[in-house]
């Protein structure tokens, strides 16, 4: 990780990288569980997560800045110990399979959902995903993070476009009355939120490829605020539109919108960007799992793994989901949990651990040690 040349990722490009990753897939599965939960006041559960987002970019930065020239899966061994370390690299490479894998069927269960493909095997439909992301990440982190750029400025044009084409259909009584859910069942509904939010985690993942620790935070920071935004906008125009029943019910509530504007071109066209921005999500944690194996084994090239992984996503996607019942009944649950103890707590503990170790000088890192006479790190 010392070779500077790699670290090309500004902030803009974490703006983008990071609203890609997470939209994707949080636009599609926040309005219809929120809304089953609390109704006409699901809007609010974006914004009820966004101080904790704030809080998961704060700890990675944290534990980034204590070291800089190591990988994520490379410094847990000198934060808990060699053993235990490596058994906690290994736990958060099988998580990030977990992950990788549920985002493959996400995709599939997406494509034909929407009526995308109805007569093309769906593991013909995934081979095809992954040869492109494959071919993402063999190409190196610069270009991997222009393409999230470009895709980026795709997506906001056109969300914008179906934004305005939406809001003549408006009908803000939909959201009256404002509170009637109650704080619990309000809370209740932002507990899948905090898990999507969460993912703002992978910046951990970048960290070594970024410019500096401030673009770092800025960037995450710019991401979650443009997300809540971002998710609350969509659900407000599913309820007002729709209607909280009908958004309940619509696992792709966004699309069912779609149906709705008069464009008839619509449709494919928000189809296409997700198609792209699932590419996104892919890549990006194809690359986790790809690069976490390389620092877990101790391999100074990760490129040999990238194909191999590519071909575990798609095989494990079919293996752990059946059928869409189980899809989306995992990340309603196993994910929610999961999330949780992988982004939040884990991360918080490790940052403790970190920091008491560097108040006592045994923290076996050196450029810890130069930071000890210099305070906490700044992000």
């Amino acid at each position: 990780m010392n070779d500077d040349n790699a670290k090309k990722i500004g902030g803009y490009s974490i703006i983008a990288i990071m609203v890609t990753f997470i939209g994707a897939t949080t636009v599609l599965f926040i309005p219809y569980n929120t809304a089953s939960i609390a109704r006409q006041d699901a809007w609010m559960a974006p914004l009820l997560v966004f101080p904790s987002s704030i809080y998961v970019i704060g700890v990675v930065c944290w534990l980034g800045s204590l070291f800089p020239d190591k990988g994520f899966i490379e410094y847990l061994p000198l934060i808990v110990g060699k053993w235990l370390g490596k058994l906690l690299g290994l736990s958060y490479v099988l998580f990030f399979t977990y992950f990788g894998a549920t985002t493959v069927r996400e995709t599939l269960a997406f494509l034909y959902g929407v009526g995308i493909f109805r007569h093309t095997p769906g593991l013909a439909a995934g081979l095809l995903l992954m040869l492109a992301t494959t071919y993402a990440i063999a190409s190196g982190i610069e270009s991997m993070s222009r393409s999230f750029w470009y895709l980026w400025l795709i997506t906001v044009v056109f969300f914008a476009l179906a934004v305005f084409m939406a809001l003549p259909m408006v009908k803000i009584s939909g959201l009256l009355p404002i509170g009637e859910a109650g704080i619990k069942n309000t809370l209740k509904s932002s507990l899948l939120a905090h898990a999507f939010w969460g993912e703002i985690f992978w910046l951990v993942i970048l960290f070594p490829y970024i410019r500096s620790k401030r673009e770092a935070f800025m960037g995450g920071l710019a991401a979650t605020i443009l997300l809540s935004i971002f998710v609350s906008l969509t659900i407000v125009l599913c309820i007002t539109i729709m209607g909280v029943e009908t958004t309940a019910r619509a696992y792709f509530s966004v699309f069912s919108l779609s149906d709705y504007l008069e464009s008839a071109g619509i449709k494919a066209v928000l189809a296409t960007i997700w198609i792209m921005t699932f590419w996104g999500k892919i890549t990006l944690s194809q690359f986790s799992i790809t690069i976490g194996l390389s620092q877990l084994c101790g391999f100074k090239d990760h490129r040999a793994l990238i194909l191999p992984v590519a071909m575990m996503l798609l095989i494990f996607s079919h293996v752990f989901y059946p059928n869409n019942t189980d899809l989306f009944s995992s990340v309603k649950n196993t994910f929610t949990s999961m999330g949780l103890l992988f982004e939040y707590i884990l991360p918080t503990a490790l940052l403790i651990v970190a920091i008491l170790k560097q108040k006592l000088g045994i923290l076996n890192n050196p450029a810890a040690s130069d930071q000890v006479q210099q305070g906490s790190p700044n992000c």
